[in-house]
């Protein structure tokens, strides 16, 4: 037979058990860590991190895969600013669109590491239009044959190249590029003769 048990039971024991359970305890929030706060924010990956101090620059070429950036330190003319790079104003456009003419102070362009050859150029055609040596182009293009014309559209890998911001000598960069100033010179013949470099040059980089 069911028992039957009144309903102030039931009440007394749900109050019963409501009261031995333990009322939750707020966790207090960690101190802030001040090693932790003292470290910077992470670099944004998309930003590259510009180098601290630069009195010349290094840009990059055959080899590097990625093109290089060059900040226009006066307003120059196209032109001149391509011939200062050992390029062209026409390969300067196909990788900076809408570039301006002349080229304001303070622009960052992206330096060409390569060369896209138009109809009926010849390898010392392209030496003469980028200030680089015949020889000096065959060395960093072995593969391009002895053809007088070359197809339209052919690559040709441009050697890196060194901007010197400040008057330095010679064996200085020679050894800052881990080279010799001999082999420096022969890369760059025009400058036999003198102990220091003026500043606003550019010199051709020995291949490793």
């Amino acid at each position: 037979m069911a028992i039957r048990r009144p309903l102030p039971f039931f009440l007394l024991l749900l109050i019963a058990l409501t009261g031995c359970g333990s009322a939750p305890v707020a966790t207090p929030a960690p101190a802030p860590s001040t090693q932790s706060a003292a470290l910077p924010a992470p670099a944004d990956a998309a930003i590259p991190t510009p180098p601290d101090t630069a009195d010349e620059e290094l840009l990059t070429g055959p080899g590097e895969g990625t093109p290089d950036v060059y900040v226009a330190r006066a307003t120059l003319a196209k032109a001149e600013l391509a011939a200062f790079l050992k390029t062209t104003a026409a390969q300067l456009e196909r990788l900076n669109p809408d570039l301006p003419d002349p080229i304001p102070a303070d622009t960052l362009l992206t330096v060409p590491l390569d060369y896209i050859t138009g109809e009926g150029e010849t390898l010392d055609a392209v030496a003469a239009r980028t200030g680089l040596a015949e020889a000096i182009l065959r060395l960093a293009n072995p593969t391009v044959g002895a053809q007088a014309i070359l197809p339209a559209e052919t690559r040709l890998l441009i050697p890196r190249l060194f901007v010197v911001y400040q008057p330095t000598p010679l064996n200085e960069i020679a050894a800052l590029l881990k080279t010799t100033p001999e082999t420096l010179l022969s890369f760059n013949p025009e400058w036999v003769g003198v102990e220091t470099i003026p500043a606003e040059n550019v010199l051709v980089v020995p291949f490793e």
